[in-house]
């Protein structure tokens, strides 16, 4: 197979007709180059992407590498072509390859390593196991590891912890003070914009973090505008500051397999690093869970956390472990 490397990406979408919804991913991923791999007949054989740039991981320029696909029949002795790959880029000064990683983690990444019983659910990261086998091979080793839980019926036995956790709560001055609000009967960009600031302060100490611009937040949410229920985006108020918020979404995915939606998805919750360590999350979390449980669903996921936050010990509390993923290095 040959390599071709397209750094500007504008070229690449139009050498190879890209659909409109494809050109509008790339544009708010924005890779540094994407690499397309031919046959003899020079028909496209697979590609990936590749985010350059990066801040150093352990002191070594490091590249982040996404969207990696080899069509089926051409899976065999891709090894070779993936070897020439990193020896370029090692020529060109890099150290490190961390994937799959759409070059920030506000994007897809992270590969599915242990699939459990239940079908993907809505903007879960889902590969074929080939992918991992594919890296494995390849000599990525396991850099960071994540995992998904699921409260299935609402388990009076989880929703327990959860209101212990309440009642302790409780107990203490600051609680009194605090208010959820919905964000049902508000625009959608002034929440968003709202929350954007408080969104980087809470995860700007998460594992390789980078800031993203607010223009590019915007996009991220406002292009699932038709799926976002406001009722399931709450806010937290310490008096009349913003300190945290929630969001909640209806598993869309479910439609393709049964004909109504009964799992709620916690995509998303950030406290604001002055009130961690207050419970604040339970809060919220219970208020999410009363609104979805009061609008019919049945099973709550708590998505994607990381194995070493505290948001993994809040998950598996009120949930049953549903998926494992990893994310994988490589030093070239």
């Amino acid at each position: 197979m040959k390599i071709k490397r397209y750094k500007e990406i504008h070229k690449y979408v139009i050498e190879n007709n890209i659909s409109h919804e494809e050109s509008q991913k790339i544009m708010i991923e924005r890779p540094s180059e994407i690499m397309i791999f031919m046959n003899e007949n020079n028909n496209i054989a697979g590609s990936l992407h590749l985010w350059h740039n990066r801040p150093n991981y352990n002191e070594k320029a490091t590249s982040y590498i996404g969207n990696v696909n080899i069509l089926e029949k051409y899976r065999k002795n891709e090894t070779e072509i993936f070897n020439q790959i990193f020896e370029n880029l090692k020529k060109e000064g890099i150290e490190t390859i961390i994937g799959p990683l759409n070059g920030t983690t506000w994007n897809t990444y992270r590969y599915v390593t242990d699939k459990g019983h239940r079908s993907p659910f809505l903007m879960e990261p889902w590969n074929e196991d080939y992918y991992v086998e594919l890296f494995e091979k390849l000599g990525f080793k396991p850099l960071a590891y994540y995992i998904s839980t699921v409260m299935e019926n609402m388990n009076p036995v989880q929703r327990g912890h959860l209101s212990k956790k309440i009642e302790k709560l409780k107990k203490f001055e600051y609680y009194r003070d605090t208010t959820v609000k919905s964000a049902e009967n508000e625009d959608l960009i002034a929440v968003l914009n709202k929350v954007y600031d408080l969104t980087i302060e809470a995860f700007k100490n998460n594992f390789l973090y980078s800031e993203l611009d607010r223009e590019i937040f915007l996009k991220m949410y406002m292009s699932y505008e038709d799926k976002i229920v406001k009722k399931f985006f709450k806010m937290l108020y310490l008096k009349d500051e913003l300190i945290g918020y929630v969001f909640g979404i209806p598993d869309y995915a479910e439609l393709q397999y049964k004909e109504k939606i009964e799992t709620m998805i916690l995509k998303t919750i950030a406290i604001s690093p002055r009130y961690n360590g207050k419970g604040m999350g339970y809060i919220l979390i219970d208020e999410l869970v009363k609104e979805a449980e009061h609008s019919g669903y049945k099973n709550v996921i708590y998505a994607l956390m990381h194995e070493k936050n505290i948001s993994k010990n809040i998950g598996s509390l009120l949930g049953d472990e549903l998926r494992r993923y990893a994310l994988f290095i490589k030093e070239l």
